[in-house]
C-alpha cells in the first residue's frame, strides 16, 4: 500500500517529548518501547519540531554491524579518527556542533541500545555537558550501554514508555489509510492480532488487502477468512517455538486446531506438565474463572504459524475431535466444533454426529454453519432429517426460494405425518420470508384440510399459529392478537407454536398500541427461548420485534434494555470461524435504536455494519430491505436527497404479495424522508397523510401516530384532531408528545412548540425535538418575538448537533444565527458562570464599562433582559453534547 500513514493516537507522546525538548532541566527524551511500537516515527516527528526552524540535525541508527567498531554510529559524522579515543569523541562532537548555538544543535540517536561503549559515552557527554537536545530510541528489554542506562537513571532525561496502540486508536488509523468506516470487528481483529503494534498492523494489512480478505462491503471495510500472516510477523515467533520442547508444541499446536480447550481435556491430549510449561513461556493463557480452566494462546499468531507449519494436522483434528465426543459436554458450542473438526480430520464422517450438530448450531443461531454441517449430513446419509434441518437453516438465513426448492422436493416424497411437517415448515417460509400469503394458506389447506381428524391437536395449534401470523403479515392486527391468544391459552400447542404466537402477539399488540401488554408477552417468549431448545435461535427475532414495538410506542429506553439483552444472550454464540451473528444481530437492532433516537452517525455505522455482515449473497433479504430503508431516512434527515435516493433504490425486495403490506410502513417513511431532502415537502406530506388513512382503515394506530408525528414535523398543520384523537387510545410515551405538537403547531404556539421539543428530547426522539424547537423559533418570530426566536433557534441547533448533524425541512426554516460579536459570546459565557463584571474585566483586561456595555448591545440584539437569559440562549447555541 503506498499511502502515506499518519502518525494518528499519538498526539500525547508527541506533546511529551516537545515538552522535554524545551525543558531547561532535560533538553531531551528516551523513548523506549518493543519492536514496531512507533518509536522511530515518533523521535523523527520530534526531533523535526525541536529547536528553532534553522537548527542542525543529525539522525544517528545503531546497528548490529556497527556496534563492535568503536565510534561506528558517527561514521558518517567524522571520516578520519585519531589514535586517541577521548580525542576522537571530541572530534565527533565537534562535527556534531559545529558552529552552532547549543540550542540549535538536535541529535537523534535510533536503536540506541545497539551503539558500541565508545558512541555510546559520546551520547552521554553529549546531554550531560547540554551540548544539543538529544532524543533516543531503545527497545523494551534489551541490554542497553551502561552509559546509555545512567541517562534517565541520574535523570538528565526522561524516559517515555511507548505503549501500543489502543483499540479505538488501531480503528481510527486503519480508517484514515484505507479511507471509509472499518467494521468494528474488523478493527477488533486486527488489534487482536497485532496487539497494538504500528509496524505489524502495516504488514498484515498490507498482505490481507493483497489477497483479497480485507475487503470493502456496503461502504464499510471487512475482513474475512482466516489471516496469512506475513513472514516479517511469524519469523521472530517461529525461532522462538522452535527453541520449546516438543511437548509444548503438541500444547500449542492442539489450540491453534480450536480454542478455548479445558485443561483437563488439553492435559489428556499432550500432558499436564506441557500446559503448565507452555503458561510459563507466555505462549499460553488459562482463565481460572471457569470451571474446568480453560486455556487459550497468548497471541492468535501462535495458531497461525502452527497451523502452516504443522504436517501432522489432519490427525490431530481427528484426535480432538473424538476428545470432545468422550468428554459428553452439555454444552452445544462443544456439539458444534466436534462435528467441524471431525470434517477436517481423517475420521469418516458420522451422520448422526452431523445431525446433532446441525441441530446444535441452529440453537446457536448459526445458521450459515448449521447449513453447511447439514448439507455435509444430507451426503454422509443423514435422512430426512439431515434434509429437514438443511431446509430449517436456509429459512432463518431469510434464503425464502432455496428454501422452497428444498421444500418442494420433499413435499413431493413424502406423505403422512412428514408431509404435515413439511406443509407447516413451506407455510412459515411463505409466509415470514417470501410474503406469498395467499401460497402459504394453500398449502395450509392441501396438506391439512379444516376438521382433519387425522390431524393432533399440536399440528392443530400449529396451523393456528400461522394463520395468525398471516393475519399479522396483512396488517390486521386485531384478528392476529385474538388468533395468537387462543394459541397460548391451548395447552396443547407445542413450543413452536407458542413462539410464533408470542411473535404475533408482540407485533399485534405493539400496533394496536397496548404497549403496556407487550413486555410481558416478550418475557414469555424470552422464558421459552431459554427452556426449549428446538426454539432457543428464535429469541432474537423475538428481541427485534419487541425493540420494534417499544420503538413505535415512543419507549426508547425500553428498546435500549431489549438491544443489552441481544448482546448478553448472544455474546457467546459465534463458533471459531463461524459466521458473526452476535454482532450482526445487535448491530441491526441497535441501528433500529440510534435510528430512533435520532443518533445519525452511529445509526449509520450500525446500518452500514449490518449489510456488510449479510454479505453479498440472497439471505437475509428482510433485515437487508430494513437496513436500506434506516439508511435513506437517516440520509434524509441528513438532507443528502442522493444519498437518500441512492439507498431507496437499493431496496430490491419487497413481498410480492399485494396483501402482505406489514412492512409497507418502513418503506412509506422511507421515502417521506427521500422527498423531504429533495426539497418536495408537499409531496412528503401528502405520501405521509395517504398512508395514515390507509392505517386508520386497518386499524393499526400504532403506525399511524409516528406517520402523523412525522408529517407534523414537516410542517402539516392539520394533524392535531387526528393526534388528539389517538392520544386517549395509544399507550407510550409518543402519542401524547405528537398530539401536544400538533396542537401548538396548529395554533402557532411558540411555547407549546418548545414544550414538545423538551418532552420529545425527555422520551429520546432528538430529530423530532429539533423540528419541534425549530418551529417554535419560526412561530415565535412571527409573534415578534425575536429573543425568545432566538432561543427556541439554538435549542434547535443543539439538537441538530447532537443528531450528526441533522438537515430537516424544520431545521433548514427555523434555524436562526445568533448576531452577537466573539467578544460578546465570550463575555456572556463568563456572566453565565457567575462572574461579576468587576471578575469579568479583570480576566479580559477590559475595563468595567466596557463590560456593561458589550452586555447591554448584546441584549439589544437578542431581544432579551438579563444575563441569565443572555447566557441561556449562547448555552443553547453552543452545547453539542450528547
Amino acid at each position: 500500500m503506498s499511502r502515506e500513514w499518519p502518525l494518528l493516537g499519538r498526539s500525547e507522546e508527541l506533546r511529551m517529548v516537545a515538552a522535554a525538548t524545551r525543558s531547561d532541566r532535560t533538553r531531551g527524551m528516551v523513548i523506549s518501547g518493543p519492536a514496531g511500537v512507533g518509536k522511530t516515527r515518533i523521535a523523527r516527528e520530534a526531533a523535526a519540531a525541536a529547536g528553532p526552524p534553522a537548527a542542525r540535525r543529525h539522525w544517528i541508527g545503531g546497528t548490529d554491524s556497527a556496534r563492535h567498531i568503536p565510534l561506528g554510529a558517527f561514521v558518517t559524522v567524522a571520516s578520519t579518527f585519531g589514535p586517541d579515543p577521548l580525542r576522537r569523541v571530541g572530534e565527533v562532537i565537534a562535527g556534531l556542533i559545529g558552529e552552532a548555538d547549543r540550542a540549535a544543535v538536535v541529535v537523534c540517536v535510533d536503536d540506541a541500545h545497539l551503539l558500541d561503549d565508545l558512541s555510546a559515552f559520546t551520547v552521554h557527554q553529549l546531554v550531560t555537558r547540554r551540548l544539543a537536545t538529544v532524543i533516543l530510541t531503545i527497545r523494551s528489554g534489551a541490554p542497553v550501554p551502561d552509559a546509555i542506562t545512567a541517562l534517565w537513571k541520574d535523570q538528565y532525561l526522561d524516559r517515555l514508555e511507548l505503549q501500543p496502540l489502543s483499540l479505538d486508536e488501531i480503528s481510527e488509523l486503519v480508517e484514515h489509510v484505507l479511507g471509509g468506516p472499518v467494521h468494528s470487528r474488523c478493527a477488533q481483529q486486527l488489534w487482536q492480532y497485532t496487539q497494538g503494534n504500528a509496524l505489524h498492523l502495516r504488514h498484515l494489512l498490507d498482505s490481507e488487502i493483497s489477497a483479497g480478505r480485507i475487503t470493502r462491503q456496503a461502504d464499510v471495510w471487512v475482513w474475512e477468512g482466516q489471516p496469512r500472516m506475513a513472514s516479517s510477523l511469524t519469523d521472530v515467533i517461529e525461532t522462538r517455538i522452535g527453541q520449546v520442547a516438543q511437548p509444548v508444541r503438541d500444547v500449542l499446536d492442539a489450540l491453534a486446531v480450536t480454542e478455548p480447550l479445558d485443561i483437563d481435556m488439553l492435559g489428556g491430549l499432550t500432558g499436564i506438565d506441557a500446559v503448565a510449561e507452555a503458561e510459563l513461556l507466555g505462549l499460553v493463557r488459562v482463565d481460572s474463572s471457569v470451571a474446568p480452566a480453560a486455556v487459550r494462546l497468548a497471541h492468535p499468531v501462535l495458531g497461525e504459524v502452527r497451523r502452516t507449519g504443522s504436517a501432522q494436522m489432519r490427525a490431530l483434528y481427528g484426535r480432538i475431535a473424538t476428545a470432545l465426543a468422550h468428554h459428553h459436554s452439555a454444552d452445544p458450542r462443544d456439539l458444534v466444533r466436534c462435528a467441524a473438526l471431525a470434517l477436517q480430520s481423517d475420521l469418516a464422517p458420522d451422520p448422526d454426529l452431523l445431525n446433532a450438530a446441525t441441530a446444535a448450531a441452529i440453537q446457536l443461531t448459526d445458521m450459515r454453519l448449521a447449513a453447511s454441517l447439514a448439507e455435509h449430513a444430507v451426503a454422509a446419509g443423514g435422512g430426512l432429517q439431515a434434509q429437514i434441518a438443511h431446509a430449517t437453516a436456509l429459512m432463518w438465513q431469510e434464503r425464502g426460494e432455496a428454501t422452497e426448492v428444498v421444500l418442494a422436493a420433499l413435499a413431493e416424497a413424502t406423505s403422512g405425518q412428514l408431509r404435515v411437517q413439511i406443509a407447516l415448515l413451506r407455510a412459515l417460509n411463505l409466509t415470514l420470508i417470501l410474503g406469498r400469503l395467499g401460497r402459504a394458506e394453500a398449502e395450509l389447506a392441501a396438506a391439512i384440510p379444516a376438521g382433519d381428524p387425522a390431524a393432533d391437536a399440536a399440528v392443530a395449534a400449529t396451523v393456528e399459529a400461522l394463520r395468525a401470523s398471516i393475519d399479522i403479515a396483512r396488517g390486521h392486527p386485531h384478528a392476529a392478537v385474538e388468533r395468537a391468544r387462543t394459541v397460548l391459552d391451548d395447552e396443547s400447542s407445542d413450543a413452536i407454536a407458542r413462539m410464533l404466537a408470542i411473535w404475533v402477539l408482540v407485533s399485534g399488540l405493539g400496533e394496536l398500541g397496548r404497549i403496556s401488554e407487550v413486555d410481558a408477552v416478550a418475557d414469555l417468549g424470552y422464558t421459552l427461548a431459554d427452556t426449549a431448545a428446538e426454539v432457543s435461535h428464535l429469541r432474537l427475532a423475538l428481541a427485534f420485534l419487541h425493540a420494534y414495538m417499544l420503538r413505535l410506542a415512543g419507549a426508547l429506553s425500553g428498546a435500549d434494555t431489549v438491544i443489552a439483552r441481544i448482546r448478553r444472550d448472544t455474546v457467546d454464540v459465534p463458533i471459531d470461524g463461524s459466521w458473526q451473528v452476535a454482532e450482526s444481530w445487535h448491530a441491526f437492532v441497535a441501528g433500529l435504536s440510534a435510528v430512533s433516537r435520532g443518533d445519525l452517525t452511529e445509526a449509520r455505522r450500525l446500518c452500514q455494519e449490518s449489510l456488510a455482515d449479510f454479505g453479498g449473497d440472497e439471505s437475509i433479504s428482510t433485515r437487508r430491505a430494513f437496513a436500506h430503508c434506516w439508511l435513506a431516512g437517516i440520509a434524509g434527515m441528513s438532507g443528502q436527497a442522493v444519498t437518500a435516493r441512492r439507498e431507496l433504490g437499493a431496496v430490491t425486495w419487497w413481498p410480492a404479495d399485494p396483501d402482505a403490506c406489514a412492512r409497507d410502513p418502513e418503506r412509506s417513511i422511507a421515502q417521506a424522508w427521500v422527498l423531504a431532502a429533495e426539497n418536495a415537502v408537499p409531496e412528503g406530506i401528502s405520501l405521509l397523510r395517504a398512508a395514515a388513512a390507509q392505517l386508520c382503515a386497518m386499524q393499526r394506530p400504532g403506525w399511524e401516530v409516528l406517520f402523523l408525528q412525522i408529517a407534523t414535523q414537516f410542517g402539516d398543520g392539520s394533524t392535531a384532531t387526528r393526534l388528539t384523537e389517538l392520544a386517549g387510545a395509544v399507550e407510550g410515551p409518543r402519542a401524547p408528545v405528537a398530539a401536544a405538537h400538533a396542537v401548538a403547531l396548529a395554533g402557532h404556539d411558540g411555547d407549546g412548540l418548545l414544550a414538545a421539543a423538551a418532552d420529545y428530547e425527555a422520551f429520546g426522539d432528538r430529530v423530532a425535538a429539533a423540528d419541534a424547537a425549530a418551529q417554535a423559533a419560526l412561530a415565535y418570530q412571527n409573534a415578534g418575538r425575536r429573543g425568545s426566536a432566538l432561543g427556541a433557534s439554538a435549542t434547535a441547533g443543539r439538537l441538530a448537533a447532537q443528531c450528526g448533524a441533522a438537515r430537516t425541512p424544520a431545521l433548514r426554516a427555523g434555524t436562526l444565527p445568533v448576531p452577537i460579536t466573539a467578544r460578546q459570546r465570550e463575555i456572556i459565557c463568563l456572566a453565565g458562570q457567575g462572574f461579576s463584571n468587576q471578575e469579568i474585566a479583570d480576566q479580559l483586561v477590559m475595563s468595567v464599562r466596557s463590560v456593561q456595555g458589550h452586555l447591554f448591545r448584546a441584549s439589544q440584539r437578542l431581544g432579551v433582559r438579563g444575563r441569565d437569559q443572555l447566557a441561556a440562549i449562547v448555552a443553547e447555541a453552543t452545547d453539542t453534547s450528547p
